[in-house]
């Protein structure tokens, strides 16, 4: 997948959400009172789509779409590289 696929996807399970209906890129989900269920629940979704798994810990430290696109992005890149 390119990188604007990513984000597309990415963007659009978030999106799928309530609580990140009017979320901004870059807006830190957590400050907004988003739960780690929530952000679990998505990265199984996103995971699931792209074929690819980051650790969750991993993934708690990121509190934007933007960290979760550059994230998934440079993992899917990692492996087709390799």
């Amino acid at each position: 997948m390119t990188p604007q696929q990513i984000q597309n996807l990415i963007v659009s399970l978030f999106k799928e959400k309530e609580s990140f209906k009017d979320i901004g890129l870059d807006e830190d989900y957590f400050d907004l009172g988003v739960s780690s269920l929530t952000i679990v629940g998505l990265q199984i979704q996103v995971e699931e789509q792209l074929g690819v798994n980051l650790s969750t810990r991993d993934l708690m430290l990121l509190s934007t779409i933007n960290q979760w696109v550059q994230a998934y992005t440079a993992k899917c890149e990692e492996l087709t590289s390799a």
